[in-house]
């Protein structure tokens, strides 16, 4: 984790070959590693009796890679700031949702599952129960206690 103010950009070109490209997007250029991870990787490598290595994208070309790449589906107030809203549908079309990481903005700087499933548990609370729908579960526990006394 890092307090640079720094992120990069990730886009797909198509000449002269479909390709992945991936560049700054900031006045600081994002360092191609992080310098206490790097030492602490060679101190546990070392007494591990291990081999410490870098992505080749680090290496070959000094450029940073994550493999938790996030953003691209930002939330926005109309279509034409974002594409989902704050209840996480996709504008003009009904009933679909969004809940992976691409609604995060920006790099959180640690494993970003636990935010996915926080956001999606709440996106979740969100959409009404339709009609006719019973949630059993719920309905067992309150009958234990009602009949509990």
């Amino acid at each position: 984790m890092q307090t640079l103010d720094n992120s990069m950009i990730m886009v797909s070109k198509s000449f002269p070959y479909f390709r992945l490209s991936i560049s700054n997007k900031g006045k600081d250029k994002i360092p191609s590693y992080i310098d206490v991870g790097q030492k602490t990787m060679y101190r546990y490598a070392e007494k591990v009796n291990g081999i410490a290595q870098n992505a080749v994208t680090e290496i070959l070309f000094n450029m940073s890679s994550t493999a938790h790449i996030i953003g691209g589906c930002p939330m926005g107030k109309t279509k034409n700031e974002g594409v989902v809203n704050d209840k996480f549908e996709v504008f003009d079309y009904p009933n679909m949702y969004i809940l992976d990481g691409s609604i995060i903005p920006c790099n959180l700087g640690v494993n970003p599952s636990l935010t996915i499933t926080a956001l999606s548990e709440y996106a979740m609370s969100l959409v009404p129960e339709k009609d006719g729908n019973s949630n059993i579960l719920l309905d067992v526990q309150l009958n234990n206690i009602s009949s509990d006394g």
